[in-house]
């Protein structure tokens, strides 16, 4: 598996990437992530590592933001690619609160 899932005792959902995603993972980790929000997650914090993301770590992105503010949940995303994930979320002008970007896993906890 590409990526891992866990949920904590404050039903905080921390996904963690642990490589590139392939576009057949994009479903399957959006699916995961879903399977947890409809449990009444408190937030959801995603963690791509800190190397540049391609088309397909971004648009999982996306979609699980958008997953998130549907259910009006707090979303975080981790990246050190923050640019990249910045102007994507820019560009797709959703309503509702924008997800925390942070370059840590700590500080995404934090800013939450």
């Amino acid at each position: 598996m590409v990526f891992s899932i866990a949920r904590d005792a404050h039903a905080v959902v921390i996904v963690t990437v642990h490589g590139p995603l392939a576009v057949d993972d994009r479903p399957v980790l959006c699916r995961a992530v879903d399977d947890h929000l409809r449990h009444r997650a408190a937030r959801v914090v995603v963690d791509f590592g800190e190397g540049e993301l391609g088309p397909v770590e971004v648009s999982t992105a996306l979609r699980i933001d958008r997953m998130c503010r549907g259910r009006q949940t707090a979303c975080a995303l981790v990246t050190g690619d923050r640019n990249r994930l910045r102007q994507a979320l820019a560009d797709t002008a959703a309503d509702g609160p924008a997800p925390a970007i942070a370059t840590s896993l700590a500080l995404a906890r934090v800013s939450m």
